[in-house]
């Protein structure tokens, strides 16, 4: 197999996204406000679509250990961004919840999806749109069963 002409659609497919990454960027510009580091904006874009996630459940979603967030998370509560709180039901939980920034930053985080949805998404055909989404999933699924094959 001549995997070439694989690696050059890979490498345009990164090179693609990267280029739509920096057209829309300037649309949220609280983000380059903030200055966070990337793991900081994953943290906090991965919140803003489900709150009331646990430092915990962070780490498993990011892959990564629960301290390496809880470090990311220190500077995301002194910009004001997250509030962490111990969990009620269980005291050995630490939950975290949106700070007046990390509210602000979900309410542009929010308009800035639909616009982008209106402004560009809707001009591709919805058969297209699926099958890119196909296409994703395919690609998650072979991942995820190649990295469980050699027990990742």
């Amino acid at each position: 197999m001549n995997t070439e002409e694989y690696k050059k659609i890979y490498l345009e497919s990164l090179h693609a996204l990267e280029n739509i990454a920096s057209y829309l960027q300037p649309k949220l510009p609280i983000l380059s406000e903030l200055q966070l580091t990337a793991r900081q904006e994953s943290i906090m874009i991965i919140f803003i679509r489900q709150e009331g996630m646990s430092l915990k459940d962070m780490a498993q979603r990011l892959g990564i250990s629960k301290s390496a967030v809880t470090q990311s998370v220190n500077k995301l509560e002194n910009e004001g961004l997250l509030i962490r709180s111990i969990n009620e039901q269980n005291r050995r939980e630490v939950t975290m919840s949106l700070g007046k920034t990390g509210r602000q930053l979900k309410k542009e985080f929010e308009t800035f999806e639909a616009s982008i949805i209106e402004d560009y998404i809707t001009q591709l055909h919805l058969d297209d749109l699926k099958q890119v989404l196909e296409t994703f999933r395919k690609f998650e699924r072979i991942i995820k069963e190649g990295e469980q094959s050699t027990g990742q």
